[in-house]
């Protein structure tokens, strides 16, 4: 049998930042495509408002109101989607980096 020796090496704090800044940058991207949804949630959902207000009709309120939630809700899962699969995709690239190191 033999025994394989067992090196472990850290990365330094500097690589760690960089990468940590790289999810941080693409997060705040992520949140700006998640802002848009919200946006015609809201947009959505006045509309939605107005239309009961000027019209007189519950309808237009709770259907208005129905499709800005499910865009809201929508939108949360492609963030929430979007920011994981950017922390696994770095993550990934940074290990395989390290890897290929002698």
């Amino acid at each position: 049998m033999t025994t394989i020796p067992l090196v472990i090496r850290m990365v330094s704090w500097g690589f760690a930042f960089k990468k940590g800044a790289i999810i941080f940058l693409w997060s705040i991207v992520w949140a700006i495509v998640y802002g848009v949804f919200l946006a015609i949630a809201f947009v959505a959902a006045g509309a939605g408002i107005l239309s009961a207000i000027s019209g007189g009709d519950i309808g237009y309120f709770l259907a208005g109101g129905i499709i800005g939630i499910v865009i809201a809700i929508i939108g949360t899962i492609i963030y929430q989607i979007l920011v994981y699969a950017t922390i696994l995709k770095i993550t990934m690239e940074s290990t395989l980096e390290e890897a290929k190191k002698p």
